[in-house]
């Protein structure tokens, strides 16, 4: 196990936020319907963007290790969104049904492409934790 560490600080007047580790510096904002300035992409989007990102990795390794080709693999991730509960603590914020579509090209039989990509979920750690419950801590 190896241990992560991810900085987030507040980057202008706005909703404008600067992320990064050791190596690694990004930006997340809120589109301007929220009144961010819709220069980045929302931390929502990120959430998205690194489960696809790891479902396809993980999909290439564990095929490497198998002798499975892939000759494409796009992975459509949508979900609904919840975000009113930052103005109305009634409604509850968070994402939620997310749907994942594979559509994989290989050389993988039919019959083993849905135990493949189930492999795929189980092994990947991104869906892992946003499939099972993780201890958040905090403090100030």
């Amino acid at each position: 196990m190896r241990h992560m560490k991810m900085i987030s600080k507040k980057s202008n007047d706005g909703y404008e936020v600067e992320n990064s580790n050791k190596k690694f510096t990004f930006k997340c904002d809120e589109p301007v319907s929220a009144g961010g300035s819709g220069e980045y992409p929302r931390p929502t989007d990120y959430l998205l963007a690194a489960l696809g990102s790891c479902l396809n990795i993980t999909a290439r390794s564990l095929a490497k290790r198998k002798g499975i080709t892939i000759y494409d693999l796009k992975i459509t991730i949508e979900a609904d969104v919840e975000t009113h509960g930052i103005l109305d603590s009634k409604i509850q914020n968070g994402m939620f049904n997310i749907n994942i579509k594979f559509d994989l090209d290989s050389d993988l039989a039919i019959s083993k492409k849905e135990r493949f990509l189930q492999e795929c979920l189980t092994a990947c750690p991104v869906h892992q934790t946003l499939e099972n419950a993780t201890n958040i801590t905090w403090s100030y």
